[in-house]
């Protein structure tokens, strides 16, 4: 049987600010791709390496503040996700503010958004 968890219970830091999370999004890790084609590739395919890492970027949507210390656009800071109860891991790692916003709609909850860019090499490890 799958064990699968729905995305309640999830904390976040940014730095100092520590917020009611909305929704996170990890666009995902990568590796480039370097082509080490030679002409004696065998049956002429081409042949790649990994190269390069890259840790993306994160998307968070928080309940916003306005008494919250946010941190800066171009400040580097440290974040801090850790995944509901139950689960043993939590991410973090060493990041570059890279846009900001906010949102107050007539009515309804006012938001704020971060867009962050992973520096270095993320850490997922048990909480």
């Amino acid at each position: 049987m799958v064990t699968s968890y729905v995305a309640t219970g999830i904390s976040v830091s940014l730095g100092t600010l520590n917020a009611y999370l909305l929704d996170v999004n990890h666009g995902g890790e990568s590796a480039d791709q370097v082509d080490v084609t030679h002409q004696a590739s065998p049956d002429q395919w081409r042949e790649f390496m990994n190269g390069l890492k890259d840790g993306g970027e994160v998307t968070l949507a928080l309940l916003f503040d306005p008494d919250a210390a946010f941190p800066a656009t171009g400040s580097q800071t440290t974040l801090a996700v850790t995944w509901p109860t139950g689960t043993t891991n939590k991410f973090s790692a060493t990041v570059n503010v890279s846009g900001k916003g906010a949102s107050a709609p007539l009515g309804d909850k006012m938001t704020s958004d971060f867009t962050v860019k992973i520096t270095g090499v993320p850490n997922w490890a048990a909480a």
